[in-house]
């Protein structure tokens, strides 16, 4: 048995029913489909740099007992809000060579346009850094924000 189709107006036979879209649905759909990829878009191309939005100064060492604390201060230049944020303190000796690191993990979320200070403490660090003979290299290694 095969379908057939009359028409509502005229009551002619229709063998063949093409559904095509026109130029207008086409021109409706685009937009919609621009602003469903838009969050994929922008957590792809429009993410932060964390080593040209947060710095790092102020840095001071300190002992206590057979301790090593470094705090510090990191400044958030973005708008952009860092959270899970680890900061990094490497040792190199006189001669340049590596002699020990040590990292701390931040609780705390930096706001946009703020200042958060922070503490790495090294229980048993290297005689060197621990006489105040050579200083640590502090930098941010890792932290994420979100993209909307």
């Amino acid at each position: 048995m095969i379908a057939k189709m009359k028409c509502s107006n005229c009551g002619a036979e229709m063998s063949n029913l093409n559904l095509n879209w026109g130029r207008k649905q086409f021109l409706f759909i685009i937009p919609i489909l621009l602003l469903g990829f838009f969050p994929l878009i922008k957590m792809t191309f429009f993410k932060g740099d964390i080593s040209k939005d947060l710095a790092v100064s102020e840095v001071q060492t300190r002992t206590s007992g057979k301790t090593l604390e470094i705090v510090g201060l990191i400044t958030n230049s973005s708008g952009r809000t860092w959270s899970g944020v680890t900061v990094e303190a490497e040792f190199f000796n006189a001669a340049g060579e590596f002699v020990d690191e040590a990292s701390e993990f931040l609780r705390s979320d930096i706001g946009g346009d703020a200042k958060e200070h922070f503490k790495i403490t090294i229980p048993n660090p290297p005689k060197d850094a621990a006489g105040g003979e050579i200083e640590p290299i502090v930098k941010v290694t890792s932290g994420h924000t979100r993209p909307f």
